[in-house]
């Protein structure tokens, strides 16, 4: 949906469909402890069954069929994930539309283009995709949601259990879950408006969980040799340092914040990002930058986008968060004093 009088820049849209298989934020810190199968007979908390969740996500081999749903839009795309003991290696293949891989290592992914014959490499940032949870702490993402243990339902043929995670607030949506429970891996996700309403859904329509991975199924489809090498560099910067200030709502905390390009030319824009353990929003400063008008915003999904002018730069807050909290995190943006 485009607001009238929304001056968009190209990314901003990449932003609010990049958001389709992401859950949860960029690393902040949290314990790793596995939390898969608790001993027999005992249940699990509240807290391990977001452990289990996160722990499975790394450390478990799984490959499945993923496919995304909002409104009328349905994709999907084939994952091939696997666990060496150390770091985990990803292979994501798109299955609809243009052809796309992404190739990750660790904190590194590789976004390949075969028409464009073009490698794009980004720092991730432990930023978690659909099944994982960020590296966040736990025990403080459930000080903003009550999560609650539900029956069983299959997914994928799986029997799963479900979890709902309501929020505390209308700063943020909430959350049903669908987790294997001998895994931990969550197989299942919807995005719930305060209406009940799913907002969104990502969910495997196959899946198998452990067992071994041959490597060739974590290669690239094409041979990249002589295709154009992009790295989208970044480098870590402090806001306040060139005279800004962010106001967060309560329970965001800042988890990274930078100075990167958002066009393949030398403009650059200072990026804060924030998440609550679930919901991640980006802002984005660009100084230089203009809007045809004083602000604008965007909703699409559960992403929501607002813009607005302060002094010469222009301030766009994108997540997947309620409009009215984009609306009040950009309206806290302002320019202090340089230092």
């Amino acid at each position: 949906m485009r607001q009238h009088g929304l001056e968009r820049p190209h990314w901003l849209g990449a932003l609010l469909l990049g958001t389709a298989f992401c859950f949860g934020g960029p690393a902040a810190r949290g314990d790793e402890t596995a939390g898969a199968a608790p001993r027999p007979g005992v249940a699990r908390s509240p807290v391990q069954w977001l452990q289990a969740i996160r722990a499975a996500a790394q450390r478990t081999n799984y490959t499945g069929t993923i496919v995304y749903q909002r409104g009328d839009e349905v994709r999907s795309s084939r994952i091939v994930h696997f666990f060496d003991g150390t770091a985990a290696r990803e292979r994501v293949q798109t299955l609809d539309g243009r052809p796309r891989e992404f190739i990750r290592q660790g904190d590194e992914v590789q976004c390949l283009y075969p028409k464009l014959h073009r490698v794009v490499i980004e720092q991730t940032g432990g930023r978690a995709t659909f099944p994982a949870l960020g590296q966040f702490d736990l025990g403080r993402v459930l000080e903003h949601y009550v999560l609650t243990v539900g029956d069983a339902e299959r997914v994928a043929g799986l029997e799963c259990r479900v979890l709902q995670l309501m929020p505390r607030d209308a700063l943020r949506y909430g959350y049903k879950l669908w987790v294997e429970p001998d895994s931990g891996l969550l197989l299942k996700t919807q995005v719930v408006g305060g209406d009940d309403s799913v907002i969104e859904q990502i969910a495997f329509s196959d899946v198998r969980v452990g067992g071994s991975i041959d490597p060739a199924q974590l290669r690239p489809s094409w041979s990249t040799a002589g295709w154009e090498v992009v790295r989208h560099a970044s480098h870590q910067t402090e806001l306040s340092r060139q005279g800004w200030s962010i106001t967060a709502p309560e329970g965001f905390q800042m988890l990274t914040q930078v100075e990167r390009n958002l066009r393949n030319d030398s403009h650059a824009a200072l990026q804060a990002v924030y998440s609550d353990g679930l919901a991640t929003v980006s802002v984005f400063i660009e100084p230089g930058a203009v809007l045809a008008e004083p602000e604008a915003a965007q909703h699409r999904g559960p992403s929501s986008a607002f813009m607005r002018q302060v002094g010469d730069a222009r301030v766009t807050v994108v997540g997947e968060v309620p409009p009215t909290t984009a609306r009040s995190i950009a309206e806290s943006v302002r320019f202090v004093a340089s230092h």
